[in-house]
């Protein structure tokens, strides 16, 4: 139980920190307009052009229907489009439109200013020491992952995070 209860272990402390992030970005993506299930679905699809539906629901580990709601709300709103998958007639693939670039770009700033405030007060060397370590904890890890890279907002490069 001591893994578990333990705040000092690396399992709970990125848990605690990916919490953190998600929260204060939810709080000012809200200012946008937008609910978490929306811009975690934008940061997808915009990694992942074309992608299905379905893939989509995978890549955010969310079900079909779930991901379907927020899909159907941006493209009401004229953000992400669907097209026809020319290889299978039932499946259509999300493309993020050309109206969706003003919001991006304040999805951009949030993620990056909130970068900026969880690395408050460590120099260049150390944040680049910091991103070595994740990435070698990272590449440790990826091996034994049963799934490919999801979407989420801890995955993307500063924007819509």
């Amino acid at each position: 139980m001591r893994a578990v209860e333990d705040d000092r272990t690396l399992g709970i402390k990125v848990m605690k920190l990916s919490r953190l992030l998600r929260l204060r970005f939810d709080r000012r993506a809200r200012a946008l307009g937008l609910t978490r299930a929306q811009w975690q679905t934008i940061a997808c699809v915009r990694r992942q052009p074309g992608a299905t539906q379905r893939q989509v629901a995978e890549l955010l580990e969310v079900g079909e229907v779930t991901v379907g709601r927020s899909i159907d709300k941006l493209v009401e709103a004229g953000w992400v489009e669907r097209r026809a998958d020319p290889a299978d007639r039932r499946a259509h693939r999300l493309w993020l439109t050309a109206a969706i670039e003003p919001l991006i770009g304040e999805l951009t700033r949030i993620g990056e200013a909130e970068e900026a405030a969880a690395l408050a007060g460590l120099g260049a060397a150390e944040r680049a020491a910091l991103h070595a370590m994740l990435d070698r904890i990272a590449a440790n890890l990826d091996g034994d992952a049963v799934e490919g890279p999801a979407c989420g907002p801890e995955d993307q490069d500063s924007g819509a995070r």
